[in-house]
């Protein structure tokens, strides 16, 4: 599957959601959520990002606990670069795709089994987003804002105008990086509550 692919795919026995597809690696996908999964939620509510995505991140995690068709995923944010592990946090230089902090994991969570996690800074540079630039792909934001109108489940206008990444910015303690219905990548404060999150899971193929 090309990347941006969108995917039907039904999660549990009940619940069928659209994916775009991040990854093929032959035998799994490795998929996005095409829409917000958790909303109005804040990246970390101690306004330290060092930490790692304290709030957020457990909320997404809960919000897709019952997603029995998806591989569990067991990873550490920030042990290693993107080359090697899609799930680094390593931070990165606002406006540059230079990296900072990747030998040891710059944040205090711990090694994480779950069903989704999110999609990191790395990934994003990776498939062509471009800092201060409108520049991600159409399929990484054009269910933003207001997904209904084109012809998505939900109204995204209240907290999902942004879904945040699992990075944290190194130019303020306080920031994470995030994506803009615009197609615009950025960082910004860790306890705003306009933005959602969007699951990435892994299913065998």
């Amino acid at each position: 599957y090309e990347t941006g692919t969108i995917i039907k795919y039904q999660v549990n026995d009940t619940l069928e959601k659209y994916f775009h597809v991040m990854f093929d690696n032959g035998d799994t996908l490795t998929l996005q959520q095409r829409e917000n999964t958790v909303y109005n939620i804040l990246w970390n509510a101690n306004a330290d990002n060092s930490q790692g995505p304290l709030t957020v991140l457990p909320n997404l995690e809960n919000a897709t606990s019952s997603w029995t068709n998806v591989l569990d995923q067991t990873y550490t944010l920030g042990t290693t670069i993107f080359k090697d592990n899609a799930y680094t946090g390593c931070r990165y230089l606002d406006n540059k795709n230079t990296v900072v902090s990747c030998i040891t994991n710059p944040y205090t969570l711990k090694s994480r089994t779950a069903k989704a996690r999110m999609m990191t800074v790395q990934e994003a540079f990776f498939f062509g987003c471009v800092g201060t630039e409108q520049s991600c792909p159409v399929w990484m934001y054009n269910y933003l804002l207001d997904s209904a109108s084109y012809g998505g489940t939900v109204s995204d206008r209240n907290g999902g105008y942004a879904y945040w990444l699992s990075t944290a910015s190194v130019i303020k303690s306080s920031w994470a990086w995030r994506v803009y219905y615009t197609g615009h990548i950025g960082d910004y404060n860790v306890t705003s509550t306009s933005r959602g999150a969007r699951a990435v899971v892994k299913i065998n193929k």
